[in-house]
């Protein structure tokens, strides 16, 4: 019986027939044809050429018919444009009685005469969705790993719902082994034919051949659509010379006065002249430089023969030779002959040098383009950043002590035996990507380089996708030597159980096949330990710390006795090894289990939709509330609480410009560093909307930010904000050596402050700058540009910011008693082990008057207090928010002076007034309507005298406003010509009858 199920079906028999590679394009029913360059271009339009035999399928195709994709479903070739071939056909029939006839005169004309339909109806792949799925293949084609390729398909839909439409390029080695698959967009829904289009097709290096699939499947939720209608033409693929770039360093990360050099490798050349143009771009895609270099093929070709000859004649010498041309590789024109580095195969071309250096800290692209003398270009672009040094710390860039080796280049023993569980990671980190992982296996990145890359950009947590089969200990062993090297770098790693193997997922007796979530495939301890414990117990040595399915992975939640339950899998996961802790993610939405257990530690809280940093700050401030109301209600006992790590994906670059992503993501992970959060992650930085690695592992647009703000926030906590005159948004982050201002406004605006003497700024990029004092307004400050994008102002004064931070005025608002001393109280606080004194002064506004300019204090450690001013107004002080300065004298050597902005408003006590205008179209030159509207708050009746001057050349106009107690009441005042109004400052007084208030309130006239 097995031996009958095992039998392959025609379509697997069909698909692993081994076609001889010359014989592909001959049995591929494909319309191949070469350009005036030499290159190749293969089609298959579905028309009367593709389908010799007449019988509506495609020749060579191949029709995939696994489970899900039904035979019913239609499947033919069929006219685009059915109208059309109604008409045509009747005159093909009608053309053979007469072409009988001259095949009488003439016996050697062809059997039919030439069908107008094959000629006029333009024909494609029908396919008619009867409650399945489609899978349609095309026959093979040589792959030829020296060029690339550009492969377009046109689609049509219609009726759909549910079904995704799109085609799929696979590459196979010569033995049929699938090496990659690229895939187009997705078309859903109806739409019109549109073109399916990848631009930069690469085959892999061992590739032989190629195919095309055209895929319809369901929806992600499962559903597929019972009717619909999908056609496909025009499958065709370009060949194009390739073109390669990189730099030196495959991560692309350089230190500050490392030289970058950039390669470019051209494969593929038709004989043609070409030029090769290089231009390097910051992150604001400004250029910065160009590197172009023509090339004559003959010339090229003669060259390169030349330096094989020199290659061999130095060889068989024995002696290499200093030539000239030797020493003209070096510079920014020269040749190089192929080296062995990054994104370069050994297939003969041409390839040319670019040495760059003196580059600032910042995020550059490289790109690169190959044109000729029809116009026809080639493209491709590589990344790379710049490191700044951004804090004081000398081990920034330095290397840790290293652990002890064996001589065979493993750690001993004794240094896994000494090896400390106690290490100070910043708190943010990633999900390392499954494809770095895979190159640290294979060899092609050492654990030390790949350790010590992600120190450098900022990582402090990794976690590292582990679930291997039990037939893959090489796995584990390589994981679990990255851990140690990751832990040598002060990184904490964390082993992720996301998602075994597909092929070993019969083993974990999952009730429902199509749930392969975490909690599910851990359910049955005897289905799961055979097949990790051989794993456990290679990797719990150096892996102390587990998450138990993705981020996004909430199949823990709702179930009874979690706690049990989960000590009961650590229990199992730790078989022989060492104890280990666990976490599982938790959704925002769901409240959160009260305490934690001994082996599980805690959840990680992931919301699909990414929160902002004011969300996260509401949530995690209402947790803490909440569990504060249960402990003291005795609800939960207060013990240990689970602890928090977060999700902190950027926002789409599809959707938000990139001044947007970089504020989004610095905010939230500075939102961490008021909470009691332990990890913030991001879970994908491979993902192409996410801009912060590209697919190949290179630096994106947020890398850097994410560095900046990872390195000079991730050791330090919210210690509160300043009060900046121009309202500038600021966090200080408090840290044992340092502190750091963070900063940042809507509109750009300069501040003025004096934060201490060695104070330096730090943008998201890591460039790094002196802020210089200068005198304003007879005070020694730092003038600080503040825009959009937060900046970070490093090695502030601590107390200084903590004293400003103190200053606090006893009354929000002064009354609006014009003549009448008020009192104002100022209040601060020493925030020093030592004693502190000096002179304070308030700087009011012209209308004021105080009845003291400066008045002393004196205050011991830690010691508060409160200076009292007396405030007159004067006849014209008028009513609304004041920027208060407050200068501080501190008796220092050198003396300290500095300036703190407070907000105090003037009005009626017990009563609000608002005055609006707006212009009333009266055909003329309109009517300036001025509302007046006044709210008393009191339980008294009190009038109002109103004056209302719009200029000299106006007389004013009075009204008289009675209010009763708790109550508003409003009066219109309109004024003829109201145009020559527009832009003037009016001037409103309400004098309080029977009362000591005199409202004056200015504005300005607006339509």
């Amino acid at each position: 019986m097995s031996a009958i199920a095992e039998e392959p079906t025609r379509y697997e028999k069909l698909r692993r027939e081994r076609i001889p590679r010359e014989s592909l394009i001959d049995r591929s029913s494909v319309e191949s044809t070469r350009g005036p360059a030499g290159l190749r271009r293969f089609r298959w339009d579905f028309s009367r050429a593709s389908d010799k035999d007449f019988g509506g399928w495609p020749d060579n195709w191949l029709r995939y018919d696994g489970p899900g994709y039904p035979n019913y479903v239609g499947i033919r070739i069929e006219a685009r444009d059915p109208k059309l071939e109604e008409v045509v056909l009747p005159m093909d029939t009608a053309a053979l009685k007469p072409w009988r006839r001259l095949r009488q005169l003439y016996p050697n004309m062809s059997p039919l005469p030439p069908s107008l339909a094959d000629i006029l109806v333009d024909r494609c792949l029908s396919i008619h969705l009867d409650g399945g799925l489609a899978r349609v293949e095309s026959p093979s084609l040589p792959a030829n790993p020296t060029f690339q390729y550009q492969f377009s398909v046109d689609v049509r839909t219609q009726g759909l719902v549910h079904d995704h439409v799109y085609a799929q390029i696979v590459f196979e080695d010569a033995s049929g082994n699938e090496l990659g698959i690229r895939e187009t967009e997705h078309v859903t829904k109806s739409t019109d034919w549109t073109t399916l289009t990848l631009t930069d097709l690469l085959p892999p290096r061992r590739a032989d051949r190629m195919y095309v699939r055209l895929m319809v499947v369901g929806g992600e939720d499962g559903l597929e659509d019972i009717t619909g209608h999908v056609g496909f033409d025009n499958v065709m693929f370009r060949q194009y010379p390739q073109l390669k770039v990189a730099t030196d360093k495959s991560l692309g990360v350089y230190l500050p006065n490392e030289t970058v050099v950039v390669r470019s490798e051209m494969l593929g050349l038709s004989n043609e002249h070409t030029r090769l143009r290089l231009r390097l771009y910051d992150q604001h895609n400004k250029t910065l430089g160009t590197f172009t270099r023509a090339i004559d093929p003959v010339e090229e070709a003669a060259r390169l023969q030349a330096e094989e000859e020199n290659s061999k004649a130095e060889k068989d010498a024995g002696e290499p030779k200093e030539t000239a041309q030797e020493a003209k590789r070096l510079n920014l024109k020269g040749v190089v002959p192929k080296q062995q580095i990054a994104g370069l195969d050994d297939s003969s071309s041409l390839h040319y040098r670019w040495d760059l250096n003196d580059l600032r800290p910042g995020f550059y692209r490289v790109a690169a383009s190959m044109e000729n003398d029809r116009g026809a270009s080639l493209a491709n672009e590589t990344s790379f950043i710049v490191l700044g040094r951004i804090t004081n710390d000398p081990s920034e860039f330095g290397d840790p002590n290293e652990t002890k080796e064996s001589i065979l280049g493993l750690p001993s023993l004794a240094t896994f035996q000494s090896e400390s569980d106690v290490i100070d990671p910043t708190p943010f980190g990633w999900t390392l990507p499954k494809s770095l992982m895979e190159r640290h296996r294979t060899g092609k990145l050492s654990e030390r380089e790949l350790a010590r890359w992600m120190q450098l950009i900022g990582i402090g947590w990794s976690k590292l996708p582990v679930w291997f089969g039990p037939d893959q200990p090489d796995h584990a062993d390589a994981a679990a030597l990255l851990a140690f090297r990751l832990r040598d770098r002060g990184i904490q790693p964390i082993g992720l159980l996301d998602q075994p193997p597909e092929d070993r997922l019969h083993a974990y007796q999952l009730r429902d096949k199509n749930d392969t979530r975490v909690a599910s495939l851990l359910r049955d301890q005897s289905a799961w330990r055979p097949e990790l414990e051989p794993l456990m117990n290679r990797m719990t040595m150096r892996i102390r710390l587990w998450q138990l399915g993705a981020d996004d992975d909430h199949s823990f939640m709702g179930q009874s006795n979690i706690e049990s339950t989960l000590e009961g899998i650590s229990t199992g996961l730790q078989g022989f090894g060492q104890p280990i802790q666990t976490m599982i993610a938790w959704s925002w939405v769901d409240t959160p289990p009260a305490t934690a257990g001994d082996s599980w530690r805690g959840l990680h809280r992931y919301s699909k939709s990414p929160l902002t940093a004011a969300e996260m700050d509401a949530m995690l401030d209402r947790e803490i509330q909440e569990r504060e109301k249960a402990v003291v209600a005795g609800l939960v006992a207060s013990a240990r609480p689970p602890e928090t790590w977060l999700t902190i994906n950027p926002v789409s670059r599809k959707k938000y410009d990139l001044n947007s992503r970089i504020t989004d993501l610095v905010l939230r992970m500075a939102a961490t560093r008021g909470h009691a959060v332990a990890a913030a992650f991001l879970s994908d930085p491979m993902n192409e909307e996410a801009a912060v690695l590209t697919s190949d592992g290179r630096p994106d647009e947020l890398l850097l930010p994410f560095r900046t703000a990872s390195l000079l926030l991730g050791h330090r906590n919210n210690a509160g904000s300043l009060r900046m005159k121009n309202g500038s948004d600021n966090i200080i982050f408090r840290g044992d050596k340092e502190s750091v201002l963070m900063v940042w406004a809507n509109t750009p605006t300069i501040e003025h402050m004096y934060l201490g003497e060695n104070v330096y700024e730090v943008d998201v990029w890591g460039r790094r700058t002196p802020l210089n004092l200068v005198e304003h307004e007879g005070r020694r400050v730092q003038q600080i540009s503040v825009g959009r994008v937060p900046k970070f102002l490093v090695g502030i004064d601590q107390s200084l910011a903590d004293f400003r931070m103190s200053v606090r005025l006893d009354r929000t608002r002064i009354d609006a008693l014009l003549g009448l001393q008020q009192p104002l109280g100022v209040q601060f606080r020493n925030p020093i082990n030592q004693s502190l004194a000096g002179e304070m002064a308030i700087v009011p506004p012209d209308s004021w008057r105080l009845d003291e300019a400066k008045k002393p204090w004196n205050l011991l450690p830690k010691e508060s207090t409160k200076v009292d001013f007396g405030v007159t107004l004067e006849n014209n002080a008028t009513i609304g928010a004041y920027q208060l300065p407050l200068d501080f004298a501190f008796e220092t050597m050198p003396p300290t002076v500095i300036r703190v902005h407070r907000t105090i408003s003037i009005g009626p006590e017990g009563f609000d007034i608002r005055v609006t205008t707006r212009l009333i179209d009266d055909g003329q030159d309109g009517r300036l309507r001025v509302k007046i509207e006044m709210v008393n708050h009191t339980n008294r009746l009190t009038n109002f005298d109103c004056l209302l001057f719009a200029g000299r050349d106006r007389q004013y106009e009075r009204r008289v406003l009675v209010l009763p107690p708790r109550d508003t009441v409003s009066r219109n005042i309109d004024w003829p010509n109201g145009k020559d109004l527009l832009g003037t400052r009016m001037w409103l007084r309400a004098i309080e009858q029977d009362g000591n208030r005199v409202i004056n309130h200015s504005f300005e006239a607006k339509p």
